[in-house]
């Protein structure tokens, strides 16, 4: 967190403002995943809605069968952006893969988005 970042909370919590709000229904607005060179762990990204009660969020990976082969639960996650990185234990170079994410509160699901990919390093974009 910034020095700005961190003057800003400090002074909303002395005003007894809260930053965190609801902005509508709590949805899942961006999901990607994106394999090490190694192929055996994912980085992971999530991206909520604006919220001000934080829900569960369960981030799962299915293979081409549609047979989960990795999770997360987050419990009452704080942020509305989630980086994470997900382990593979046995992982298929060149498969198919599904990661899905869902964000649930007292039990009730709120949203679900899947992004498929396939299990093969890319190198990341370089600028010139």
């Amino acid at each position: 967190m910034s020095s700005c970042q961190i003057d800003t909370a400090r002074a909303s919590m002395a005003a007894g403002l809260n930053l965190k709000f609801d902005a509508g229904p709590l949805r899942i607005e961006r999901i990607e995943a994106r394999p090490y060179p190694d192929l055996r762990r994912l980085w992971v990204r999530v991206q909520l809605s604006n919220f001000a009660t934080p829900p569960n969020v369960r981030i799962a990976c299915l293979d081409a069968e549609g047979v989960e082969v990795a999770d997360m639960l987050l419990v009452e996650w704080q942020d509305a952006y989630i980086s994470m990185t997900m382990h593979l234990r046995q992982p298929n170079p060149g498969d198919d893969y599904t990661l899905r994410a869902e964000v649930a509160r007292d039990e009730a699901l709120l949203d679900s988005l899947d992004y498929p990919f396939t299990l093969e390093f890319q190198e990341p974009n370089k600028k010139t």
